[in-house]
Parts: C-alpha cells; sequence; structure tokens
C-alpha cells in the first residue's frame, strides 16, 4: 500500500514537472527549446533536488520536489539547464572542485532570479527554494546580491572557502544500476554536479542545440528571450576557441560591477556569461591596473600586440592605469597618460621577472582595483596568496602555469 501511494506521488509529481516544463516552453521559447531537449527522469534517491549531466538527462528526487511550488520547480528547471548553457563543467579548467561548483551556482541563481514576474517588476517570476524539505532538510541555495552580474570566473576569485557550506562526499544513486560512489557534494542548496566531462560529440550535440534554441525564440519573435550576445557566440567557428578578445571583454566587464552600476541602463555592447551588464549610472568610473612584463623572455611581438591592444581597452575603460615591471617597477603610467605612452611605447626592462614587487606597489599605493590584468608569458615569481581583486592573465597561446586568477591567450580575433 506504501509503495502503490509512493508510485501515484511520482506519477502526480511526474505531471506537474511536465506541466512546468511546457509553461516555460510558453514563457522563455529559447529556454523551453532546451528543457524540451532534455528528458525528466525521477530518481527517489538522489540526496538533492535535481541532477544533470548537462547533456540529455535531468534527475529530480520526486519525494523532495513535491514540497515546492509550482514556480520554485520552474526555478530548479532552468537551474539545470542554464549548466548546459554556461558550460559549467567545462570551463573549470583544473580550479578548485569546491570552488568553482559554488562560482557557477552564484553566477546560474542570479541568472534565474532576475527573471521577474510580469506582472509585477518587483517580484521573481521562478524564486528559489527555501525551508526544510521532509527527508532533505534545509535548503538554502548559493544566491548573493554582490555577485550580481558577476561571470563565475570573477566570482571564483573572491570566495573564501569557511564561508561556503561544509563540503562533503556522499554516494548518488540516480537509478537501477547507476550509482556514483565519493560524488563532491557542494552544498549549493539545489543540486548535485555530476563529475561527468562532455565528449567532443557531446560539445557538438550541444552547440547545434544551442543554436537552434536561439533561432526558436527568434522565429517566435522572442529575440529578448535569449541571453544577450548569445547569437554572437553561437557565429564563433565549430570547434573553435571563442576569440581571445571576446573572452577578455566577458572577464573584465564582468568585473567591472561595483555599486555605480545599474540594470536600468544596461550596457548592450558586452555580453557576460549570458547575462546584461549592468550600465553606469554615475560619473564614478571602474580602475583597471595593468601591469607589462617587459623582461627578456617577453618577445617583441608579444610586447606590440599587448601594446594594440592595450589600446582598445582604453575605449572601454578610461582609468587604466600601467606598471611597467620585469623584477622590479620600472615606471607607472597613470590613465592621463596611457595614450601618450602608447604612442612612444619606450617600455623598460630586459632583466629577469618578479610579479611580487608589482603587487606590493599596489598594496603600498593602497589601491583596490576593480580588476588586475598582467601581460606576461608568467614566466615570474608570484605572491603566495592571490590578492582580494580579480585577476587576469594575458599571455602568448604558450605561457607557464597559472598561479592564481583566470589566464587568457592572445591570438588572432
Amino acid at each position: 500500500m506504501k509503495r502503490d501511494r509512493s508510485r501515484a506521488a511520482a506519477a502526480v509529481e511526474a505531471e506537474r514537472l511536465m506541466a512546468v516544463r511546457m509553461a516555460i516552453l510558453d514563457r522563455h521559447p529559447f529556454w523551453g527549446h532546451l528543457l524540451l531537449h532534455m528528458r525528466l527522469v525521477p530518481a527517489p534517491e538522489l540526496p538533492a533536488l535535481a541532477a544533470t549531466d548537462c547533456v540529455r538527462r535531468i534527475w529530480y528526487n520526486p519525494l523532495f520536489s513535491r514540497h515546492l511550488s509550482v514556480e520554485s520547480l520552474g526555478f530548479v528547471l532552468l537551474h539545470e539547464v542554464s549548466h548546459q548553457v554556461f558550460a559549467s563543467a567545462d570551463r573549470a579548467r583544473g580550479r578548485d572542485h569546491r570552488l568553482w561548483n559554488a562560482a557557477t551556482d552564484y553566477a546560474i541563481n542570479r541568472t534565474v532570479a532576475a527573471i521577474r514576474a510580469p506582472d509585477d517588476p518587483r517580484r521573481p517570476l521562478y524564486p528559489p527554494p527555501r525551508g526544510t524539505i521532509p527527508g532533505l532538510g534545509e535548503v538554502d541555495v548559493l544566491l548573493d546580491n554582490r555577485y550580481a552580474g558577476l561571470v563565475a570566473e570573477v566570482i571564483y576569485e573572491h570566495l573564501v572557502p569557511k564561508e561556503l557550506p561544509p563540503m562533503r562526499r556522499i554516494e548518488v544513486r540516480l537509478g537501477p544500476g547507476h550509482t556514483l560512489p565519493g560524488v563532491l557534494d557542494h552544498g549549493g542548496g539545489v543540486d548535485i554536479h555530476l563529475p561527468d566531462s562532455l565528449s567532443s560529440e557531446e560539445r557538438d550535440e550541444l552547440g547545434d542545440r544551442l543554436r537552434e534554441a536561439v533561432r526558436s525564440a527568434a522565429a517566435l519573435g522572442e529575440r529578448g528571450d535569449v541571453p544577450a550576445g548569445f547569437e554572437r557566440l553561437l557565429e564563433a567557428p565549430r570547434g573553435g576557441r571563442l576569440p581571445w578578445r571576446a573572452l577578455l571583454e566577458r572577464i573584465v566587464n564582468g568585473a567591472l560591477v561595483p555599486a555605480n552600476y545599474s540594470y536600468r541602463r544596461p550596457n548592450r555592447r558586452y555580453w557576460v556569461d549570458g547575462l546584461v551588464v549592468p550600465g553606469l549610472v554615475n560619473e564614478a568610473a571602474p580602475e583597471v591596473v595593468v601591469a607589462l612584463d617587459t623582461s627578456a623572455s617577453m618577445r617583441a611581438a608579444s610586447l606590440n600586440r599587448a601594446a594594440a591592444e592595450l589600446a582598445g581597452l582604453l575605449e572601454a575603460v578610461p582609468r587604466v592605469t600601467l606598471a611597467v615591471a620585469d623584477a622590479r617597477v620600472h615606471e607607472v603610467v597613470p590613465p592621463s597618460g596611457m595614450r601618450e605612452w602608447l604612442m612612444q611605447r619606450r617600455a623598460k626592462g630586459g632583466g629577469g621577472t618578479d610579479h611580487r614587487p608589482v603587487f606590493e606597489w599596489i598594496a603600498a599605493a593602497r589601491r583596490e582595483p576593480d580588476i588586475f590584468i598582467g601581460i606576461t608569458d608568467l614566466d615570474s615569481r608570484f605572491p603566495s596568496r592571490a590578492p582580494r581583486y580579480p585577476v587576469l592573465w594575458l599571455t602568448p597561446p604558450e605561457h607557464g602555469p597559472v598561479p592564481f586568477g583566470t589566464a587568457v591567450a592572445m591570438g588572432e580575433g
């Protein structure tokens, strides 16, 4: 009798999830198209609300999900499909699994929570699950206004391990004969991040599906349903890497979101991980500190390329301070002198490389840049601890190991 009641409850929950999926298709063609390609699989032994392989399946525990409102069920489904839209697993690139899982959840949850109810712009259309769920316990999703508009790579640099939920390893049972031992539970509150990585065939399949979703939204006149700039990203050649300049723009503009930016005046020029970049609402501009490595290991071609890209960066960010350094800081060029320095381009240096003096100079000057960009081949010495501000390394295609932060290889594009 108890088993029959459980089966009946699971059947009701399956119908409820199907109804939510069709409602999302009606409201949001882009997201709904992607959800239609996903098989919703009940997994009553799953120790979380949901999980996904990011390609074909979303598992859910009907014993837990039945306690959610229809709107919060929508949050869970959009959270899961967002992992494939934003390629969470493929972008990890050797980062600490716990911190990266948390960073991707913070970014995704802000995306879903930003969808507003049509009758009340102050209310989220899909509120996140909250409270106590029988058998699961307290649910508290990773959602923080400090990370509004930031990409996962930037959020990752801000996270402090002790501020995150406790980490544990668990056994995940997705169904008969499908058990995964020792899976990391990052405590995100919504799902378990499965350790599977995508094959090249699955990446191609997912890329085709994303293009179809864009076309589907456009055909229905719902182009605004597509994340800003997503069509431009999908126009990149199949199998090719995203041009480094586009990636640079995504990360830089993701970091430059202080309190004086607002979604009321969005900057539609850039695309940041599927989000609209907030526009500047007052005169205070963000600050970028760039360290140019002029050591002997940096080739002339790399230095020339770096100078050209610095000129392009000035078009987007007026407050750029340049530190010219090898094993010591030779020159500091303020924002007012950047254009003149680029015209003359007399870079001092040619010795060994040590980035510690650069970070020491930033600390001594009591600066807290919105982002630090180091142009270098990474053949250098670095501080033992990462700074609190985001760090981006702009490097030649062949470079040394990254001490912390995110590396973007300079290339054609």
